[in-house]
């Protein structure tokens, strides 16, 4: 009976933590990917995309030992194979005190276009989610169960872009997968659902581009970026978003270099909570 009661409150702990810990790239304006399996690469000119993400989120000292956190990596590489298809791959290395998952994302996406610019994305992709749990940070809860575990999920997203407008919607986990050990439900991934809105506005033969834009999600609650975008001569772009049910300022920078490779990075702080997130991006698309 104790051990029962012990896996039980295990496995409490550990879908809860996943779920209050969905990774939540802060430079995504024009880089929706993750969000949104439709997205393309922001330069339409390019055919291919690579990039690396990095997110490191700091907690209070004095938290330090409730809360562990690694860094989360996001690699992502998309590939138009011509005007109409494109195909996309992703990894993601997302990790815990006591269990970590390495997920694989396998895409495509098919791309309609009319007029001069006027553009239709659908996008669908795989999930495979290699969860690895580690029982020797346990001492009270023994299994014989293997340490790795496969769950799948599914992906789906809608993209429209017409001049400076882009407007698109997504769901993530569309059949909130679960992973089980002994009969006991250890990880429920959670149906995520976004929306995203933008226009960018183009001044002085667009030396000067203002874009405001706004990110919905709903996972077990809703919440919503408001921000804005400004970029210089398509060189640096500067960005303010506030997510405002958490109160959470999130300020980012990119700049292009080379013509071909683009870095990025943010920081966030909350009025609300105590954490602080730094966000890195580097990315190089031909």
């Amino acid at each position: 009976m104790k051990k029962i009661l012990l896996t039980a409150i295990l496995g409490l702990v550990l879908s809860t933590s996943l779920a209050q810990n969905t990774l939540r790239p802060n430079i995504y304006f024009q880089n929706m990917h993750y969000y949104n399996t439709a997205a393309g690469i922001e330069d339409t000119s390019a055919h291919a995309s690579f990039s690396l993400y990095a997110k490191y989120k700091f907690v209070p000292s004095d938290n330090e030992g409730i809360w562990k956190k690694p860094v989360n990596l996001y690699f992502n590489h998309i590939y138009h194979i011509n005007a109409k298809n494109s195909v996309n791959v992703s990894y993601i290395y997302d990790g815990y005190s006591y269990y970590n998952r390495n997920i694989v994302y396998l895409g495509y996406t098919r791309m309609f276009h009319w007029g001069k610019s006027s553009r239709l994305n659908l996008g669908a992709r795989a999930v495979l989610n290699f969860n690895g749990f580690d029982w020797d940070k346990f001492a009270s809860v023994h299994s014989s169960s293997p340490a790795m575990k496969l769950n799948a999920d599914l992906d789906f997203g809608v993209q429209y872009q017409w001049k400076g407008l882009t407007v698109g919607a997504s769901g993530k986990n569309l059949f909130a997968s679960s992973v089980k050990i002994d009969g006991m439900r250890y990880i429920q991934d959670r149906r995520e659902v976004y929306g995203n809105l933008s226009y960018n506005f183009g001044l002085f033969k667009r030396k000067l581009e203002l874009a405001p834009f706004v990110l919905l999600y709903a996972e077990r609650d809703f919440d919503l970026d408001a921000g804005l975008n400004v970029s210089l001569f398509k060189r640096v772009s500067v960005s303010y978003a506030i997510r405002v049910l958490e109160l959470r300022s999130i300020y980012s920078i990119r700049g292009n270099f080379m013509k071909h490779f683009q870095i990025g990075a943010a920081v966030d702080h909350s009025a609300i909570y105590s954490d602080v997130n730094i966000d890195f991006l580097l990315a190089y698309r031909f």
